[in-house]
C-alpha cells in the first residue's frame, strides 16, 4: 500500500463517520459494518486475529467520538433544539455502530 492511501482502517473509520453524521439508522450502520468486516475477510492476508485488531481500533477511536459527544450534548442542554436533535441522532449512529463492531468481534 502507497503511504499516501488510507488504510482500511481510515476508510472504515470514515464510511462509519459519515453514516453516524448522517444520524443513520442502526440497521444501516450494523449493515455497512458486516460489509466493512466480510471485505477485510476478502482479503487474501487477512486473517481473524488481524480483522479483529482493525475493529477494535474502530471500537476505540468511535468510542472517544461519542463519549464526547455525549459530553457535547450536556453542555449545549437548552441550546438551538434542532442542533440538539441532529446530535443526538449522530450520538444514537454512534453508539449503534460501537455496538454493531463489539458483535462483529464476537463473530471472528
Amino acid at each position: 500500500m502507497d503511504s499516501t492511501e488510507p488504510s482500511p482502517t481510515d476508510d472504515a473509520l470514515d464510511r462509519l463517520g459519515k453514516l453516524a453524521a448522517a444520524g443513520a439508522s442502526p440497521e444501516s450502520v450494523t449493515q455497512a459494518v458486516g460489509e466493512i468486516v466480510a471485505g477485510w475477510a476478502l482479503e487474501a492476508d487477512m486473517d481473524s486475529s488481524a480483522a479483529q485488531a482493525r475493529i477494535e481500533r474502530l471500537w476505540d477511536s468511535l468510542s472517544k467520538d461519542a463519549a464526547e459527544l455525549e459530553e457535547q450534548i450536556g453542555d449545549a442542554a437548552g441550546t438551538d433544539a434542532l442542533a440538539l436533535a441532529a446530535a443526538k441522532r449522530m450520538l444514537a449512529a454512534l453508539h449503534a455502530t460501537v455496538l454493531a463492531l463489539v458483535a462483529a468481534h464476537e463473530r471472528l
